[in-house]
């Protein structure tokens, strides 16, 4: 007969050879990206556009006033949660504001942008965001979340409004893998108590390693940062993450085509250009 180690070794053999069912990794954003033109294409052949679903009878310009007026009360929750300090409210307004922006900058990309190479990206960056970092919401909703991640999450967000994304990004790569000598997260190790035990910390370990769901929600913390940069930029490179990439989102196409303006390091940068797929 099997023994009960054996049976279990096999169980976890069968386990790590699953195929991916919840999106993750490099394929699951490949799946993800395949069913959003599946439900592209659907809509088009029913005629529907983005926002069928709910403003059916809205006009484009009545569905952007709707949303402005959303973020509007985003960024007042978001002044309120700053002045009572509460964390788990800092953290939510800020991230639903960061989402309602991106999606505002998308709403105003012309169709063949949209249907560019670049224009897709885009969207199902922003889609792909916004599914994964739903759980998160929840869970600073209901505070049932390690106030050591939340915290950090308040320091990105505040590094992040004051526009210094460099600190911002060091908080983040503390966060994300940690600064300790136990990068997955073990605090215990054996069964005796060990003479350097009490230097592992457990702020000090990674917990974007703990499990998918919150794998894919920090890193979408990560995405929203970027976008952050993009729509809001530093005064000097100094203070920038990945300079080099700081001009890969939808506010600096509109600023290409003419539609908006930026300000910091952004100001000057495509003045007069036409063609904003040039620069990639």
């Amino acid at each position: 007969a099997e023994e009960d180690e054996a049976r279990l070794s096999r169980l976890r053999k069968l386990e790590l050879s699953a195929p991916d069912e919840d999106n993750e990794g490099t394929m699951g954003q490949k799946n993800f990206l395949v069913e959003e033109q599946k439900k592209a294409s659907e809509r088009a052949l029913l005629g529907k556009g983005e926002d069928s679903d709910d403003d059916d009878e809205l006009s484009p310009e009545e569905r952007k006033e709707k949303k402005v007026k959303r973020l509007a009360k985003l960024l007042d929750a978001e002044d309120k949660a700053q002045k009572s300090s509460d964390k788990y409210e800092m953290v939510r307004t800020w991230l639903r504001r960061m989402l309602k922006e991106w999606e505002i900058d998308i709403d105003d990309l012309p169709v063949e942008v949209v249907r560019s190479v670049q224009g897709r990206n885009e969207v199902n960056t922003y889609k792909q965001t916004k599914m994964y970092i739903k759980p998160l919401f929840k869970v600073l909703k209901t505070k049932d979340i390690e106030r050591g991640v939340v915290w950090k999450l308040a320091d990105i967000t505040n590094f992040a409004r004051q526009r210094e994304y460099i600190k911002a990004a060091d908080v983040y790569l503390i966060l994300s893998i940690g600064k300790a000598a136990w990068p997955m997260g073990v605090t215990m190790v054996g069964i005796h108590e060990r003479s350097a035990r009490e230097k592992i910390n457990s702020s000090d370990t990674a917990h974007i390693l703990n499990d998918e769901t919150q794998r894919k929600y920090i890193q979408s913390v990560k995405r929203l940062m970027t976008y952050a940069q993009n729509k809001f930029p530093p005064d000097s490179f100094t203070q920038a993450m990945e300079p080099t990439a700081i001009d890969k989102h939808a506010p600096t196409i509109l600023k290409a085509m003419g539609k908006s303006q930026l300000t910091g390091i952004l100001s000057n940068k495509y003045e007069g250009a036409t063609d904003f797929s040039a620069r990639y």
